[in-house]
């Protein structure tokens, strides 16, 4: 089967961008996601929701099986796909109308695309870590926590160290010691 959408050109659907945030979801009332208005959701029950319903663009709305499972700290909430799959997260391609899973939309990750083992395939690859890891950081609001650099950071310093990067590794390591001082 043809790939015919990398999962990093989709826009993706998680449980913590409609679930439990009581507060800002109306009563059984249709509700619009802030970064993409053209998506509106609803649950058929605020107490004991089992189904979400989510509509893209005013077509016709999409059923999906909704769980909340109980987990040692909390709870942990799931989308079923259409095919059954249980899934944390859901896929709406550029053109698409229905969120669906990985496999049901045939969806490729962009690293996947070409051989790691090539000359070109290597600088790609590289280059696509560090866009990655760019975002990474971007993302960060702390990278000190109480004196000491944040678990998040001490990964994305790993990913560094993993990638080639060793000036910034090399920066972090240098700051550490600044700090310890």
């Amino acid at each position: 089967m043809e790939h015919k959408y990398l999962v990093e050109e989709c826009f993706v659907l998680t449980p913590k961008d409609v679930g439990r945030r009581w507060d800002r979801i109306r009563k059984l009332g249709v509700n619009k996601l802030a970064w993409r208005s053209d998506v509106s959701y609803w649950f058929d029950d605020m107490s004991d929701p089992k189904w979400l319903f989510l509509g893209v663009a005013g077509s016709e709305p999409q059923q999906l099986k909704w769980e909340v499972l109980k987990i040692t700290f909390g709870e942990k909430q799931y989308f079923y796909c259409e095919c059954g799959h249980r899934a944390s997260k859901l896929y709406l391609p550029p053109s698409g109308s229905a969120f669906k899973c990985v496999h049901c939309h045939n969806l490729r990750y962009q690293l996947s695309t070409f051989s790691r083992k090539s000359v070109a395939g290597k600088t790609l690859y590289q280059m696509n870590r560090m866009q990655k890891l760019a975002e990474s950081r971007a993302g960060m609001r702390k990278i000190l926590h109480n004196g000491r650099f944040s678990r998040r950071f001490e990964s994305f310093l790993r990913q560094c160290d993993r990638a080639g990067l060793d000036s910034i590794v090399q920066g972090a390591n240098d700051l550490k010691a600044l700090i310890a001082e």
